[in-house]
């Protein structure tokens, strides 16, 4: 006869050893350390291609903006209007034009002309409209880069992740763009 011996259980529990879990916490801290410089630069890649996009548009409509005055005959410091955007000097003004059309205002109550023309959308800039050697400037940083209602020239300036429009009385607009510190 022969006896079968089913008392006899072979117990073997599943799960990870300690070694492999060290293994996959440390696989784990590589990865993590790999990665998140990509995430923490989107911020910075953001601003400046904001910037950067922001630039291109303003120097596409002052090509735009020229090009329609001289097409229609206006004089160099004629006051002229297309699209609802206001300029002379063959480019759009850095200020906003007053309530009569005929002058600047560098409040805050109306859009900068050459944000306008350039459909860049002023709530999403921090800015300033100033004076600056004997002329119209304006300058601007993402509001995620700086969070003021109505910043200062030199607090925009101060983040080094700006850009900046300067409307000349004559000879071209100096367009100016800083991203070092974005």
């Amino acid at each position: 006869m022969i006896k079968l011996n089913r008392g006899i259980v072979s117990s073997r529990q599943s799960g990870f050893t300690l070694i492999e879990l060290v293994v996959v916490i440390i696989i784990l801290g590589v990865l993590a350390v790999v990665a998140a410089p990509k995430f923490i630069d989107l911020k910075t890649d953001a601003h400046i291609a904001a910037i950067k996009g922001a630039a291109g548009s303003i120097k596409t409509a002052v090509m735009l903006f020229k090009t329609k005055t001289l097409a229609s005959g206006n004089a160099l410091t004629d006051t002229v209007e297309f699209s609802g955007v206001k300029g002379s000097n063959y480019q759009p003004w850095a200020a906003a034009a007053n309530t009569s059309g005929s002058g600047f205002n560098a409040g805050y109550t109306t859009s900068s002309e050459i944000f306008k023309a350039a459909r860049l959308e002023m709530n999403d800039w921090s800015y300033r409209i100033f004076t600056s050697n004997s002329s119209y400037a304006v300058v601007a940083a993402p509001k995620s880069a700086l969070a003021l209602a109505e910043p200062t020239a030199a607090e925009v300036i101060a983040t080094s992740c700006y850009f900046q429009y300067h409307w000349q009385s004559t000879g071209e607009p100096v367009i100016t763009t800083v991203i070092v510190g974005c």
